[in-house]
């Protein structure tokens, strides 16, 4: 009897002290790829989290993480068919909603990315990085009153989110609604003063508004924050959400450089006027959405207004004789 006891009990064992469970291979290959994950290494995070599904296909973490990795290295398609996946088994599962959307949104998808994004603030009514999302989708789709409603739905959630505003100052440039415009990147400027985006927008913006000595101030600012010594500093924290199309304003270039007297101020006021009605027309421009390549655009910009402005002269001096 007292052998089959022994058979049954370790009677030297602390019976307090927790037994000790060996981790399955599951575990540890998904532990693994979250410790890559962390760091940035994707695509080798990619991989365990792939290899720990060959051990089990319906394991949800897993999924998600190796949608997450696929969509972090631009593999969009990919990764959306990894968080479908979760949502098959996790209907409400919020971040997969949520990177399903932006991930439709990148490949132009839009009505999936306004469905993926419309569950996502209908799970969680105060996600305001969904609102945003949302937003961007009817941006994109030429919904520009729809989208204003979108952000400001957001903006009840975080007031003042620079982002938010960004793409409400946007929004209202697309409709030409100019000072509601304005008052939204100005509003950005009392949070963010170095981020050269802004302060491009508004020179735009005061350009429309007939206000160049404002829009040369806010320029200047702009390229002083873009140029080689800056660019290791700012924080571009505003999403592109306005295609690839940039519209430089000229009219700056005139309007700087005037003679003192009287005559010179008034052809060079024409001379302005007749510039900005020509770049203007009757279509609002598209503001800067893309941080790529500003300072290179900025560069081309002053190298055509010195053009333009020994043209203003020579026209300034031809009418004073």
């Amino acid at each position: 009897m007292a052998s089959q006891e022994q058979s049954s009990f370790d009677l030297n064992s602390d019976p307090q002290e927790p037994k000790k469970v060996s981790k399955s291979p599951l575990d540890g290959l998904f532990k693994a790829g979250m410790e890559l994950f962390a760091v940035g290494r994707y695509s080798e995070a990619a991989a365990h989290f792939e290899k720990a599904l060959q051990l089990n296909r319906h394991h949800t973490e897993s999924l998600k993480y190796l949608g997450l990795a696929l969509f972090y290295q631009g593999k969009y398609k990919s990764a959306v068919e990894q968080f479908r996946q979760v949502l098959s088994a996790q209907p409400d599962n919020e971040e997969a909603l949520m990177h399903c959307g932006s991930a439709c949104l990148a490949t132009g998808q839009y009505d999936e990315a306004e469905r993926y994004y419309r569950k996502t603030v209908s799970v969680n009514p105060k996600n305001v990085k969904g609102y945003l999302g949302l937003g961007q989708v009817l941006y994109r789709k030429g919904l520009y009153s729809e989208a204003i409603g979108i952000f400001e739905k957001g903006s009840e959630q975080e007031k003042d989110n620079p982002e938010l505003l960004f793409m409400l100052g946007e929004t209202y440039n697309k409709l030409d609604q100019i000072d509601q415009a304005v008052s939204c990147f100005e509003m950005i400027l009392k949070r963010q003063q170095d981020n050269p985006k802004v302060y491009y927008n508004l020179g735009i913006l005061y350009d429309k508004k007939a206000l160049p000595e404002k829009a040369s101030l806010m320029y200047r600012r702009a390229k002083e924050l873009s140029s080689p010594q800056s660019a290791g500093k700012l924080r571009f924290a505003v999403p592109a959400a306005g295609g690839q199309e940039v519209f430089f304003s000229r009219s700056l270039t005139v309007v700087d450089h005037v003679a003192s007297n009287k005559k010179a101020k008034s052809l060079n006021r024409t001379r302005y006027e007749k510039l900005r009605k020509k770049q203007m027309g009757k279509t609002p421009r598209q503001m800067l959405g893309e941080v790529e390549g500003l300072e290179r655009h900025g560069t081309m910009d002053l190298t055509k207004a010195s053009l333009k402005i020994n043209e203003a002269i020579k026209i300034i001096k031809e009418k004073s004789r």
